[in-house]
């Protein structure tokens, strides 16, 4: 199997290889993402500190209740793979050929408004973060619904731009 045929499919050489410069925007987003990240540490490593000794909800039924509990490690867990999403998101943004956009990419235009879209990701996925460790110690798992309802009107919104910029 051809890699580089897998990837390269639909996506036009011309627009792709295009560099395109990192604006103080894109910086400042990335900036925001990051301060994002560590905040989640700080709030995992705060949490796990006061929570040591018992246990909190890691998993609740489509009723609410919760069906499974854990030690307050499971927060540093969730901590971990949570950096590791917003990791490969920020990087992808300096790898827009990685992506998958709901239209095809035509012009450079539609290009930075994908790399925008996801830095924008990046900073909802931060929020979302948060707020994942602050449901699970406060039995609340509708407060996730927040950065979720973010993200899908984020998408929604970009996948509009993104198809009309490219008209």
């Amino acid at each position: 199997m051809n890699w580089k045929n897998l990837f390269n499919e639909r996506r036009s050489n011309k627009v792709y290889n295009v560099r395109l410069p990192v604006t103080w925007t894109d910086r400042i987003m990335e900036f925001i993402a990051l301060t994002l990240l560590l905040a989640m540490w700080v709030v995992a490593a705060v949490l796990c500190r006061e929570l040591e000794g018992h246990e909190i909800p890691t998993h609740w039924n489509l009723s609410g209740v919760v069906d499974k509990q854990s030690d307050p490690i499971s927060l540093l867990v969730i901590a971990t793979a949570w950096t590791f999403v917003m990791l490969l998101t920020g990087f992808s943004a300096y790898r827009p050929r990685l992506l998958n956009p709901p239209t095809a990419i035509t012009t450079v235009k539609q290009l930075k408004l994908l790399v925008t879209q996801t830095r924008v990701m990046n900073i909802i996925l931060g929020i979302m973060g948060i707020f994942i460790l602050l449901a699970m110690v406060n039995d609340a798992p509708i407060m996730v619904l927040i950065p979720a309802l973010l993200l899908f009107i984020e998408v929604l919104v970009f996948s509009i731009l993104i198809r009309r910029a490219g008209k």
